[in-house]
């Protein structure tokens, strides 16, 4: 007899051929309106076009999904029915009071985030993680972020955000009282900074909120290549303000050059 524990088992492995992974709370924007976890389990764009937020921090937010206390705790879920964990990896909870232009970490795991284990991602319905919020952390609305590198399959980033409410906390807004040393979000894939399949990425400044996995059978790694230069900032935008200046007009030389010469390469 066709059993519901095999039609669930059956759904739950359909579902993992095509889904990846999402955050289900706090619950990310527009993430009812447009379909839920199926919709938000992919990954970010390979060219970075849709960073940060795939791109929903350009729209309108809504009220925000979740308070959290400066100098208390936050948590974030990943929903894990039938999805493909890719052995697992690792992730950060992130957070930005400039609409998304910069996140500053609040904690990372490293390993376990989520279980890679088939019969957890297969049974398990969720997975719970808790993160510190510092008690200088500025009082108002924020993005928060969760990002994940996975162990095995494609070399990509994955990033879920949500609008939050920080209460109880110092400063005005935007970076009146943060932390000098909170790290910034880990940037990769999408740009110059690449990580090694068939390993835990070993964030290269994890800050000081660390958690490591431990039932990971995988070794930690940190990533090569060009790292957290943001897919939308060329490397010029990032030099001290003079020989920035210089590198612009050097290109917008190079650009008259090549109009001159009817868009010639020289």
């Amino acid at each position: 007899m066709f059993s519901l524990a095999l039609a669930l088992t059956m759904f739950a492995l359909l579902r993992c051929a095509s889904a990846h992974l999402a955050i289900k709370d706090p619950r990310p924007l527009h993430y009812n309106e447009l379909g839920g976890a199926d919709f938000y389990s992919p990954p970010l764009k390979d060219d970075g076009s849709d960073y940060p937020c795939k791109g929903y921090h350009l729209t309108d937010w809504g009220a925000p999904v979740v308070q959290w206390p400066a100098g208390g705790a936050g948590t974030f879920t990943i929903d894990l029915l039938g999805v493909a964990a890719h052995n697992g990896g690792s992730c950060q909870a992130s957070i930005s009071y400039d609409a998304g232009r910069t996140f500053k970490v609040l904690k990372s795991f490293i390993g376990d985030c989520p279980r890679g284990a088939v019969e957890n991602t297969l049974y398990t319905t969720e997975q719970t993680f808790d993160f510190p919020i510092p008690a200088n952390a500025p009082h108002g609305s924020a993005l928060f972020a969760w990002t994940w590198f996975t162990v095995t399959g494609f070399r990509q980033m994955y990033m879920n955000c949500a609008h939050v409410e920080i209460v109880n906390g110092g400063g005005g807004g935007g970076e009146v009282g943060w932390p000098a040393g909170m790290p910034d979000m880990f940037i990769g894939e999408i740009n110059q900074c690449k990580t090694q399949e068939f390993s835990n990425l070993y964030f290269p400044d994890p800050g000081s909120a660390v958690q490591f996995g431990g039932k990971t059978n995988w070794v930690n790694a940190g990533p090569v290549g060009v790292c957290n230069i943001p897919p939308d900032v060329p490397p010029n935008a990032l030099m001290p303000g003079r020989m920035a200046r210089m590198a612009r007009m050097l290109k917008r030389g190079v650009e008259v050059v090549k109009i001159a010469f009817g868009g010639s390469n020289v």
